[in-house]
Parts: C-alpha cells; structure tokens; sequence
C-alpha cells in the first residue's frame, strides 16, 4: 500500500452482490473512488454474501451478520398466513425493543472498525442509511476517533419519511440530533431532503453534498423506430404507483379514434395487481425480471419509456429507474408530480414530457406529441452534456474532491 494513500472505510448493509438500488450506490463508492488516491475497506452485513472476507473492486470486504437466532425475518409472496403473522410479530418485536434490524451487528461492527484502524489508520468513514446501526456504528467510532472524517450517507429520509409512525420518528429525530454532533459531511441523493438534514441537525460545521444515485452504464446512442409504437415500463406498481390514469388517457384516444391500428405497452418485471382495460390486454406483454443490463437494452429499444411516479408529502424523490431512462436518450412519459426533483431533471435533460398523475387530458396530449414523433421519426433535442453528469462516476467524484481537500 502506499503510505501517501487515504484510507477510507464504508460501512453499509447493502452491498455487492445483492441486486438492490442501495447496493449499487455503495458498490459506486467503491467502483469510482480513485485508487491512486484512496485505499478502500467494506464491512457490509451478511445480507449480502455469506460472512467471511472477500474483495470487490479492489476493496476489502468484510460481511459480517448480527444474531443468528434474533433476526428479521424475510416475508413473501404465496407464505402460509400462519407463518407470515408469525413472522410480523417476530419482526414488530425485534424492532421494539432494539430498534434495529439487524440486532447484534452494531457490535461486531465496533470491533471491526477498531480491528481495521489498529491495522491501518481510517482517514474517512463512510456510513449509508438505513438502516440506523450502520450510523450508530460511525457515532461510536467518531467518539472514540475524532480526526477520522465521518461521512454520513443518507440514502432515505431518517425523521422525514412520511409513512413512518410518530414513535419512530421522535426516534430518528433524536439520532439526527446525536450525528449532526458529530459528523462532518451528510450525503443525499437530493436537496430538498439535503434541506431537511440541514434544518434537523442544525449544525453550521457541516458539509452537505447532494450525491445523486445515477445511471452505470456508459452511453448508448439509438435512432430505431419499431414498426408497433412500444411503451416500455420497468419495476413494480404498488400502493397509489399503478398506472390507472395512463389506461384512462389511452381509453379515451381509442374511442376518439387518435390512436394507431396497434400498440405495444411492455412491462419489465412488474406483477400484474393493476387492471389493464379490455381493449388493451392483448397489447400488454409483461417480461420477467431481468439483470439491469438486459434491462438497460430493453429500454433502448423502446419509443417511449413510461414512468409513474405519484405525488406524496414526500419531496426529493427521483426514483431509481430515472436515471436509466434518461441515459437511453429514449422519449419519457411522465406521470408524476410537476413540482418535484424527477420532472425538473427530466425537463432540463429535454428528455420527456411530464404530466401532471391525475390529469387524464395532459397524458392524452402528450402521448400524441409522442407518437407524432415516432411517425414522423424525430428525437428529441436531448441535453446530452447534462445527461452524461447523471453517471455513477461523476456522482461520486464530486465526494471524493470534497475529500482531497482534508
């Protein structure tokens, strides 16, 4: 190792190679921090992979779990409903009384840490939310080590999240209080929860940097036109995310005769718990679930990439799949909220229309410009430079400059 090198440990629970958006933003730090700058070490939880020692990307791994016996347990679709009570009451009560989902692990994570600076100094430490242990781990160390840098990393919203109840959240107000002590750097994937941070910690010592998830792929480049016009839809639908107003819109268009002889609407791994129109079940294809590289391809080939994303209290929320659908260059249809992050990040890439989720002669109109654009067999003027800024790598650059100047 060089000794000129920072050393820089990341502490998260989900991790190279769980398929999970949260992975893929640590397995970024990782990718893109650069080498020549930066040793690197992961502890990440045995959700991962199986406890042991490994390496990704040049970094060490570590995956350590908590309790064997005490633990979350994992539900699913088609359990018996007795096993699946049991399981729920398992889960309220592990949540209870440690408030953790992964009891034991904070532990094993404080030795690990203290293993790891015994054998080389942690310059920077890096921890993601959620869940809280991977924080309360950082609070620890930081007590007990106060020139490494703390980077708290901020995936979800702690104390801002809207669907929490109002004993968890006196909960994380409390640890946000506790971290913002002690911390010197709060990432987030969007300013207006960066904003909530800064009002909830309260502390003018620290830097805040909205680092976006983004896209990991490079850039593809295609000017294909399908003989079917073919919407395209990745992920699941759930709660109020079901596309209800979408099949309205095309409803109408049908009946005024606006629409083309066929029409192709491909779903990419989503579970059919919507109601799709008579008129259109045989135009509905649904795909399984497929490696996000597969499903990158698809939503190349597609002439417009359906996103619905409904309005919630909650602000500063892009979604996932965004960042994949832009970097296509594809036409996006938008239903979602027109005052939020995800429809100005559209509207300054040029690369969709947005529509407002409820507003049934809005999606009308805009899948007609849509469609015009496929007949006519235009693209879009898309923001090319500002797309390419989406990438991974750029994300994270702008934390590791912010490192180079400690």
């Amino acid at each position: 190792m060089i000794a000129s090198k920072k050393h820089i440990v990341i502490v998260c629970a989900n991790f190279h190679p769980m398929k999970h958006i949260a992975a893929f933003r640590m397995n970024a730090f990782v990718k893109y921090f650069d080498k020549q700058h930066f040793d690197i070490t992961v502890i990440a939880s045995n959700e991962s992979a199986p406890e042991g020692r490994d390496s990704f990307e040049g970094a060490d791994v570590y995956y350590i779990g908590g309790s064997k016996w005490i633990k979350i347990r994992k539900q699913y679709q088609g359990m018996p409903k007795w096993k699946h009570h049991l399981y729920s009451l398992n889960n309220k009560l592990i949540r209870f009384f440690s408030k953790s989902d992964f009891p034991g692990w904070i532990n094993k994570i404080d030795n690990q840490l203290e293993s790891i600076h015994k054998e080389k100094n942690i310059d920077f430490l890096l921890t993601t939310f959620f869940p809280i242990d991977t924080h309360i781990a950082g609070l620890h160390f930081k007590e007990n080590h106060s020139n490494t840098i703390w980077i708290a990393d901020m995936r979800d919203e702690m104390s801002m999240n809207v669907l929490i109840d109002k004993k968890e959240k006196a909960y994380y107000v409390e640890m946000e209080q506790k971290i913002g002590r002690l911390v010197d750097i709060v990432t987030s994937v969007s300013e207006p929860i960066l904003d909530g941070f800064k009002v909830n910690m309260g502390n003018s010592r620290i830097k805040y940097l909205e680092i976006r998830n983004g896209f990991d792929h490079e850039l593809k480049a295609s000017v294909n036109f399908n003989s079917i016009f073919t919407f395209t839809y990745a992920g699941t639908f759930y709660g109020k995310r079901k596309p209800d107003t979408f099949f309205a819109a095309l409803t109408e268009l049908k009946k005024e005769k606006k629409l083309p002889n066929e029409l192709k609407i491909q779903f990419v791994g989503t579970h059919e718990n919507f109601t799709i129109p008579n008129e259109f079940k045989e135009q509905c294809v649904f795909l399984e679930s497929v490696a996000n590289e597969r499903a990158i391809e698809i939503l190349l080939q597609s002439d417009c990439n359906l996103m619905v994303h409904p309005p919630s209290e909650a602000k500063g929320i892009f979604t996932g799949k965004l960042f994949d659908y832009l970097s296509v260059r594809k036409p996006i249809l938008a239903l979602l909220d027109k005052d939020d992050v995800a429809a100005k990040l559209i509207e300054e890439c040029r690369a969709g229309i947005n529509c407002d989720f409820y507003d049934v002669s809005e999606i009308k109109s805009a899948i007609l410009q849509l469609i015009h654009l496929w007949e006519t067999k235009q693209t879009l003027n898309y923001d090319e430079d500002r797309i390419k800024l989406l990438h991974r790598r750029d994300q994270v650059k702008k934390l590791e400059n912010q490192l180079l100047e400690f």
